[in-house]
């Protein structure tokens, strides 16, 4: 009521706090589905960040609030979403909420959108994608809404397969595999002659057997000249596997 009241005599609808926070990125962040509504009839400028860079659509994604996100989408430029260096999917599916991830892909949002540069830096692994997120949080509905709507699992530093086979998820390693993930996957920084999924997934010979079947490089294991044992280790269990 007070927000209608202000409007009312004169105040501006878009002017923004110390922290950049308009009334319509407060009443998104809040869920108020009502006057978020208003706000927007009323010509609320949905492209003013936060503090942090965030738009009103990002905290709605981010929150789970997937009327609000329905109703931020046609108010939202894409471009002002590409300049903020990180898409709703990222968030929508870093915090599994998947009914606005749906929301979001039937929308048109850049299934491979990556973080920035900055963005991608504040995590340790340097993850990039939504699919990403998804497979981190072994969140097997996420992943295969983004794998069917056309996510490329090969576009992070770290490939998402490998997080899966570390997981033990045999469900999502099949999930990306089916979708084109890189079976011979490497870690930039680890030197090794093999590929890392078969690091990985030494505690689960059925899945190793099942990355083997799916062109998993196993004759690499035989070439290595360094003489680590764990090169013995795995050369004895791809023979016991294959």
């Amino acid at each position: 009521a007070a927000t209608w009241a202000r409007l009312g005599l004169g105040a501006d609808i878009n002017s923004q706090a110390t922290d950049g926070a308009t009334a319509l990125y407060e009443a998104t962040k809040n869920g108020h589905v009502e006057i978020v509504e208003f706000l927007l009839s009323q010509n609320a400028d949905a492209n003013k960040p936060g503090k942090t860079g965030l738009l009103p659509l990002h905290i709605a994604a981010q929150r789970g609030t997937d009327i609000i996100v329905s109703l931020l989408i046609p108010a939202t430029s894409k471009a002002r979403v590409r300049r903020s260096g990180i898409s709703p999917l990222h968030l929508a599916a870093e915090h599994n909420r998947d009914e606005v991830l749906e929301v979001l892909i039937e929308a048109g949002f850049d299934i491979n959108a990556k973080l920035s540069e900055q963005r991608s830096m504040m995590y340790e692994d340097r993850r990039s994608t939504a699919l990403y997120f998804a497979v981190f949080n072994n969140n097997i509905e996420a992943a295969r809404m983004l794998l069917e709507a056309g996510a490329d699992p090969n576009l992070d530093i770290f490939n998402p397969l490998l997080v899966a086979v570390r997981q033990g998820c045999i469900e999502t390693v099949t999930l990306l595999v089916e979708h084109g993930a890189n079976v011979n996957a490497y870690i930039p920084t680890y030197p090794a002659t093999f590929p890392a999924t078969m690091m990985f997934c030494m505690k689960y010979l059925s899945m190793l057997k099942y990355l083997l079947d799916n062109g998993c490089d196993a004759l690499s294991c035989f070439t290595c000249s360094d003489g680590h044992d764990f090169v013995c280790v795995c050369v004895c269990v791809c023979v016991r596997v294959c």
